[in-house]
């Protein structure tokens, strides 16, 4: 009877667009959540940025400082230029050994300042201590350090795609390659960003603790800007998987149609 129902005129086709529609819904409400914690990062930065560490060091400070006690002596600690500012922002170059903080970081004697300094350091010593994601990451810089920027051009590409396909039904299948790619290539980027990430994350919180690098208070609040970073390359995850599927199931219906 189910095989039946199944195996009628239009039912694969029906199944594949109610597939696509939950599909859709499921990217819609993981989208919104990947917005809300881009929008808590924007928050918890700019409110970390305007309080001052009771460490009393700026971020360019505090990164030498615990290199140094960590016997990174080696790794440099420099100012963005424009250009890395613009496109990397606050990171740690590999083929450089240099720790990379913008001027507002590396100036400033800030909460964020502290926590992008720390979490930076935390990378060079994954480096030195041969870590493999984070050396395979840092071999693709590029597409780790734009995980978190790519969000937003992700989703209107993908729409693009989606009204590209709409309008012209000759390029179907060009689109939905390219958008396949792009969604692919932007799944890989964050699966390498995370774990490198929260590991440095992790570790910058225990430099604090162990080492009395913040109170109590202030490391709460910096936990709460590496929570909202981590909730949000995870809700990439999500979103890249539920579009790659839409993006099948896209296929699909486009293959029954023929």
């Amino acid at each position: 009877m189910i095989y039946s129902l199944l195996s009628a005129p239009g039912a694969a086709a029906d199944g594949l667009t109610m597939a696509y529609i939950i599909v859709s819904v499921l990217l819609g409400i993981a989208i919104v959540v990947a917005l809300i914690a881009q929008i808590a990062i924007i928050v918890g930065y700019f409110r970390g940025n305007r309080r001052e560490n009771s460490l009393g060091l700026t971020g360019g400070e505090l990164a030498r400082k615990v290199l140094d006690e960590k016997g990174m002596t080696d790794v440099k600690v420099k100012k963005c230029t424009f250009l890395r500012a613009l496109f990397f922002g606050n990171h740690y170059s590999i083929s450089k050994k240099t720790v990379y903080l913008r001027k507002y970081t590396i100036d400033k004697k800030s909460l964020t300042s502290s926590a992008m300094a720390l979490q930076k350091v935390a990378l060079a010593e994954q480096h030195r201590n041969g870590d493999k994601k984070m050396i395979v990451r840092s071999r693709l810089q590029g597409l780790g350090i734009f995980a978190p920027a790519m969000f937003i051009p992700f989703v209107i590409i993908g729409i693009l795609v989606d009204a590209l396909v709409l309008a012209y039904p000759l390029v179907t299948y060009i689109a939905i390659v390219f958008g396949v790619l792009f969604i692919v290539f932007g799944f890989i980027v964050t699966i390498l960003n995370y774990p490198v990430e929260k590991k440095a994350m992790a570790r910058a919180v225990r430099w604090m603790e162990e080492e009395n690098l913040a109170t109590a208070e202030e490391k709460e609040i910096i936990r709460k800007i590496y929570r909202s970073y981590l909730i949000e390359y995870a809700m990439q995850i999500v979103v890249a998987i539920l579009r790659l599927i839409q993006m099948i199931l896209k296929i699909l219906m486009a293959a029954k149609k023929r």
